[in-house]
């Protein structure tokens, strides 16, 4: 018996990428900025690339200043496709003392889509929770 090798068709491909697993980087980079100037949640993501890696920095909305999540790296980077060279997605994580935040993102359309998936582990029975915000650059 075969190992699988791939589940969907579209995982599939005939050749490999000419750069190996190396995705461009440049597309997601910048300042995204939330469509909703009125979020209660994520403000602003700035984005860069250094090195062969995405650093990603969050603002949480805060009053009277945003709230700096600090920078992390892309724990994950994503194709569009299985053979296209842009990334177009990542996840990132933020280990907070209170929380555990995970964040993935998709760039669809000229914005970034983000999704936040909230775990709380400070034994104050807030729900965990998901949401998702659209930003600019």
């Amino acid at each position: 018996m075969e190992a699988l090798k791939y589940a969907k068709a579209e995982d599939r491909v005939e050749q490999a990428m000419p750069n190996g697993s190396l995705l461009l980087l440049d597309g997601l980079s910048g300042v995204w900025v939330n469509t909703n100037s009125a979020s209660r949640g994520i403000t602003k993501v700035v984005i860069a690339v250094q090195a062969a890696n995405l650093v990603v920095r969050v603002f949480g909305a805060g009053d009277p200043d945003p709230y700096d999540w600090g920078e992390r790296e892309a724990e994950h980077l994503y194709a569009n496709s299985i053979s296209s060279h842009a990334a177009t997605g990542f996840t990132v994580r933020y280990l907070f003392e209170y929380s555990e935040i995970e964040l993935q993102a998709n760039w669809n359309q000229g914005l970034l889509v983000l999704a936040n998936f909230t775990v709380f582990k400070d034994g104050s029975k807030r729900s965990n929770y998901f949401s998702r915000e659209f930003f600019y650059r």
